[in-house]
């Protein structure tokens, strides 16, 4: 005899109901989850090492901290939305410094995320287990866990994705214009965030052209609004960069794009990425970089699911918004492939870590796909025994992955291994400026030495960078009325801007240059005094 859950929809569109018994459970588990594992690799201090991390930390300090702050320390390459959520909290010392600024912003991206996969995987599948399943899925990777304690963009673009996925299923079901346009601004939000929310727009378009038995007049127009809301996050980019730059596609063509810096390492190294042009190595990387970061029994399970999905015609067009999760896999294959995007992996040559957490934007997939293997014709003791298996092979995989200890989760390996502040140039300048330093001005390159300020508490309006374009324009006649300090690196902005003018920078006088040859120089000037 079978069993039906008793949380099942009254009528097509309702709202699943979960008892708020369920739903305080429910949320005292992400959230114990969720700031357990911020505290746990925060105070061993893993959370703040990525060398993006910190950059992100620094671009949301400048929309406060500069010498010309607000709209003009937006840049090109990177989304606005994050550096704008975190810099408010990043205004405090120890939120910047420690870069739980931003931390904080992903966890909560996490906690709130973890909920809607859960309220996803309960309302797809009319059922209580299959919602648990969905949540551990997500909520037991040891490596995503890592990633939502640091100051990076994929915790926060994984929430939009989950909202836009959910968002498209009750509008599926329900039809109601309020969780179209729900889902759109989810969308929106997500391509201010990261470039994987450009992607996944045509085809959450196309879900909502076909998602429902409507007119084609209908269908037509609910796509159009979807695409209209949505896209006005691309747009308004193209907008930005055209305005600031004069270039609408600096962020894919500029001098700071992907494409330019690979193109100086060609030049300068000759030294391809192993994907570059092949879909097929494309693929075979990051297959291999989720087997890493999520771990093959979750990957078996998400196939078993998708197998489920295609078999099951009776619930196959109800569950079908999740196959939106998939789409990161084709932009990454694409990215990799044609989009000057490097990924590698200790399995593969070179045999090193790069990019790893990339993998984890499936996470949402992976999570959600097993919960299809749960059905309303199971029998109580065999779902039981399903739902007893499936969690034990997550929690199984979660403690496989993080058997060796925090340090060697791989997404926390490659940002112990990659860290910027381990650089010797950069420690070298934050030995010197702790012992010289005396609150002037210090001329330097953007983003060049991303561990100096933090780590010295030197604000960002004691800095002239060429994002301050009035005053660096000035630097050319003048420096010595600007700045006290110069940090000059190889080939760096400094670099070019003193080569240029010789004779604006006699007035400085070298203090130290330390030369290595693994990284190059460092040179620091002084003004001389008056």
């Amino acid at each position: 005899m079978s069993e039906r859950t008793p949380h099942t929809l009254q009528s097509p569109g309702a709202v699943e109901f979960l008892p708020w018994r369920g739903v305080v459970a429910t949320w005292a588990v992400i959230l114990a989850v969720a700031l357990g594992s911020l505290y746990f690799f925060h105070s061993r201090g893993l959370s703040n090492l990525y060398g993006d991390g910190i950059a992100h930390m620094e671009g949301a300090r400048r929309l406060f901290d500069s010498l010309t702050p607000g709209y003009w320390e937006i840049g090109s390459v990177w989304l606005p939305l994050f550096h704008i959520l975190v810099a408010p909290l990043a205004l405090n010392d120890f939120l910047w410094r420690t870069g739980l600024g931003g931390s904080l912003v992903s966890t909560v991206a996490f906690a709130v995320a973890s909920w809607f996969l859960f309220r996803l995987a309960f309302e797809m599948n009319h059922n209580l287990a299959a919602g648990v399943v969905g949540l551990a899925g997500f909520l037991l990777c040891p490596n995503m866990l890592f990633l939502a304690s640091t100051p990076l963009t994929e915790p926060l673009a994984i929430l939009w994705a989950v909202l836009v996925v959910y968002g498209l299923f009750r509008y599926q079901q329900g039809g109601r214009m309020g969780t179209l346009i729900g889902s759109a601004a989810a969308a929106l939000l997500g391509t201010l965030t990261r470039y994987d929310g450009w992607f996944l727009l045509p085809f959450a378009a196309l879900f909502v052209l076909l998602a429902r038995r409507e007119p084609w007049g209908e269908r037509f127009r609910h796509a159009v609004l979807f695409s209209a809301v949505a896209g006005a996050g691309p747009a308004l980019w193209l907008l930005h960069n055209a305005v600031r730059f004069g270039n609408a596609l600096e962020f894919y063509n500029g001098k700071y794009s992907a494409r330019a810096i690979y193109a100086h390492q060609l030049a300068t190294t000759a030294f391809r990425y192993p994907t570059d042009g092949s879909l097929l190595l494309s693929a075979r990387y990051y297959l291999a970089d989720m087997g890493l970061v999520i771990g093959v029994w979750p990957l078996a399970l998400a196939l078993l699911g998708l197998i489920t999905w295609a078999v099951d015609r009776r619930e196959r067009a109800r569950r079908s918004a999740a196959l939106l999760f998939l789409v990161p896999f084709a932009f990454y294959l694409h990215s990799m492939a044609y989009g000057a995007i490097p990924l590698y992996v200790p399995t593969l040559f070179p045999r090193t870590y790069y990019n790893l957490r990339y993998g984890l934007e499936m996470l949402p997939a992976v999570a959600i796909l097993p919960s299809f293997l749960f059905s309303l014709g199971l029998p109580r003791r065999m779902q039981g025994v399903l739902t007893v298996t499936v969690l034990g092979a997550i929690l199984g995989q979660a403690v496989s992955l993080a058997s060796g200890g925090a340090e060697e989760l791989a997404v926390a390996k490659e940002s112990v291994l990659n860290t910027p502040c381990r650089s010797k140039r950069q420690q070298a300048l934050i030995r010197i400026l702790r012992e010289k330093y005396d609150g002037q001005n210090i001329l330097t390159a953007v983003g060049k030495w991303g561990c100096v300020m933090p780590e010295l508490g030197i604000p960002f309006r004691k800095t002239l960078t060429e994002t301050n374009e009035e005053y660096w324009t000035a630097l050319r006649t003048e420096p010595d009325k600007w700045v006290g300090w110069i940090i000059r690196g190889d080939g760096d902005a400094v670099d070019t801007m003193m080569c240029a003018y010789p004779q604006s920078f006699k007035g400085f006088d070298l203090v130290a240059r330390e030369v290595f040859p693994d990284e190059g120089s460092v040179a620091i000037y002084r003004r001389r005094a008056r």
